[in-house]
């Protein structure tokens, strides 16, 4: 397929399994792909939720917990039996936490680590043997523009996308000899469920949430820049204004920020 002169992949009877699928930029990108006539395996904790996700075409319902190897390793040998193989892996589950590092604890840190870094490990380790073997695969990490720009109250979430961005980066430059394509994620503000869940984030966060860009826009960007073979993206104009900035200007970007921080309430 084309689209202004530019070769599209098609997912036309892919199988693409997608982790945080019951909800928010993965509900979306399930709903995306199937559209196109993929075959979508949905993982998530909430069984229940993934099959109230009425898709087009064929698709398994493979719930698991993330930051369980043993459901992880379950979830990818159930999809591999049900379709024989998988042809993109997006790792998409995370959660949040906005609290002082002071105040956040050590089990609270590594929540945040287990579900946004370790989730991602173990499904790429699971998936990836497979993929090297057919030397054909595609693996989307869903990271955030917190991943390369560190915010106050973020400490957790920021040191989790930290770390998913040097895994992702050190594993595309390993897979590329394999035939094995890695798109990096960098979502900014995007219109879901994510900020009500994430832990502290309603009475800590001082930033403004603005400009969000509805979940649809943001899963048809990630799908389209899948098919164009693109290698990363980043997601809202703020979030490229601020990757931009970060680049060139990474003293401004600290001022912006502390301008937010010291308009914010002395109480956690």
């Amino acid at each position: 397929m084309r689209v202004h002169g530019l070769a599209l992949e098609s997912f036309h009877d892919k199988v693409v399994l997608i982790t945080g699928a019951s909800s928010g930029i993965g509900r979306a990108l399930a709903i995306d792909f199937a559209r196109q006539g993929a075959r979508v395996a949905l993982v998530a904790r909430n069984a229940d939720k993934l099959r109230a996700l009425a898709l087009p075409g064929e698709h398994l319902i493979a719930p698991a917990d993330v930051t369980k190897p043993a459901e992880v390793a379950r979830a990818v040998a159930d999809t591999l039996a049900h379709f024989g193989h998988i042809d993109v892996l997006v790792n998409n589950a995370g959660i949040g936490h906005c609290a002082n590092l002071a105040d956040t604890s050590l089990e609270e840190f590594r929540a945040v680590m287990e579900t946004n870094f370790f989730g991602a490990f173990y499904f790429l380790r699971a998936v990836a043997p497979g993929m090297i073997e057919r030397r054909s695969g595609l693996v989307v990490q869903i990271s955030s523009v917190n991943g390369f720009c560190s915010v106050p109250l973020g400490s957790a979430y920021c040191a989790s996308k930290f770390a998913l961005e040097g895994m992702s980066q050190s594993a595309r430059i390993e897979l590329y000899r394999h035939n094995v394509r890695m798109l990096i994620v960098r979502p900014g503000v995007i219109d879901t469920e994510f900020f009500d869940h994430a832990k502290h984030f309603r009475q800590n966060n001082p930033f403004p949430l603005r400009h969000l860009m509805p979940v649809d826009a943001a899963a048809a960007q990630i799908v389209r820049a899948a098919a164009r073979g693109k290698r990363d993206i980043v997601l809202t104009t703020d979030g490229k204004l601020l990757w931009w900035l970060k680049k060139f200007s990474p003293a401004l970007v600290d001022r912006i920020l502390l301008r937010y921080v010291k308009a914010r309430p002395a109480t956690a």
